[in-house]
């Protein structure tokens, strides 16, 4: 019976660690938490270079969820802050994802992609480059989740990315 009781406590206390942001942020678990308010002036982020980054949630709602790209050599950086003080411009990071191996030819897409013909703005897509209008070839896909405040793993079926300016 102590075992039981043992095995439900363990249960109680890991669930929310393994259940927190950050889970994908590999080198750059630091910045959760830390607040700004220019996202170029990112503290940390000294030598990368900010590629995109777009309100995330819409701007209807109590607070704003913002997504922004930073790329440095073959890894890219996504980082996903909240406004939760609309009278303030002070954001805070919430989520960091960090994926190495982009190589050229291919982009991290945010905020322009699309499951099935619907868009959705919490999709995170490594996506192969194109002259097209929609890009295709996807290699991964993760979704924030802003239940949870956390990114997801996401499945790649049916998703387009738009190709802005081609």
């Amino acid at each position: 019976m102590k075992k039981n009781y043992l095995l439900i406590l363990l249960l109680l206390i890991s669930g929310p660690v393994f259940a927190q942001p950050g889970k994908y942020a590999g080198t750059k678990r630091s910045l959760i938490g830390k607040t700004y308010v220019d996202g170029r002036d990112l503290s940390g982020l000294k030598g990368w270079e900010m590629m995109q980054s777009t309100l995330m949630s819409g701007n209807a709602g109590p607070e704003f969820l913002y997504v922004s790209v930073f790329t440095k050599g073959t890894t890219s950086l996504v980082v996903i802050a909240i406004n939760d003080d609309t009278a303030s411009e002070v954001n805070r990071v919430i989520d960091v994802m960090e994926i190495t191996g982009v190589q050229k030819g291919w982009s991290i897409r945010v905020a322009s992609c699309y499951q099935g013909n619907v868009q959705d703005n919490y999709l995170i897509v490594w996506a192969k480059d194109n002259t097209l209008e929609y890009s295709k070839l996807i290699k991964k896909a993760w979704r924030f989740n802003p239940d949870k405040r956390r990114i997801i793993p996401w499945p790649i079926k049916n998703i387009k990315c738009e190709n802005i300016g081609c």
